[in-house]
């Protein structure tokens, strides 16, 4: 038999509303006309794990282009005062909301993915790296003419790494 939650009209709508946790399960269980318990089962037992999972991420997804929509109107309002600002001579607040439009241009390429924030580590620089090196160049001693070549070519890593 199927629970009170899985019979209602709105199942669907309840179900993707308390995934995206815009609506608790005490509000869906108002709606319902059951308990908080119920709803609480329903999304336990009834509510297969990976649908729960995508409509968590259809919901992520929902609020970062929303969030998008947010800024860009933002960003309109925020072009108006600056404009406003700079035609009544108030450089100080054309100044400031110049200000504010960089934060939001940070915001949104985080939020589009444009913007890498994780840190960049350039391993020719690294101690380990230089110790290889030496490493390497000693353990050729014995032979010169392979020795010459791997200095070359590490010498020609150094060099295109500069280049970029």
């Amino acid at each position: 038999m199927r629970c009170k939650v899985c019979l209602h009209p709105k199942r669907s709508e309840i179900e993707r509303q308390i995934a995206a946790r815009t609506m608790n399960t005490v509000e869906a269980a108002k709606i319902i006309g059951c308990s908080n318990s119920t709803v609480s089962r329903h999304m336990r037992q009834c509510v297969a794990p990976n649908v729960r999972d995508r409509l968590q991420a259809e919901a992520k997804e929902f609020q970062s282009v929303n969030l998008l929509g947010q800024l860009d109107k933002s960003h309109d309002v925020l072009l108006q005062i600056r404009d406003a600002a700079l035609s009544e001579g108030r450089d100080r607040v054309a100044l400031k909301a110049i200000e504010v439009e960089i934060k939001q241009f940070e915001l949104a390429a985080k939020l589009t993915g444009q913007l890498n924030e994780a840190p960049q580590v350039n391993f020719l620089l690294s101690p380990e790296y230089m110790q290889l090196k030496q490493v390497i160049i000693k353990a050729l001693e014995p032979y010169p003419k392979a020795r010459q070549q791997a200095a070359r070519a590490l010498r020609e890593v150094n060099d295109e790494s500069l280049d970029q």
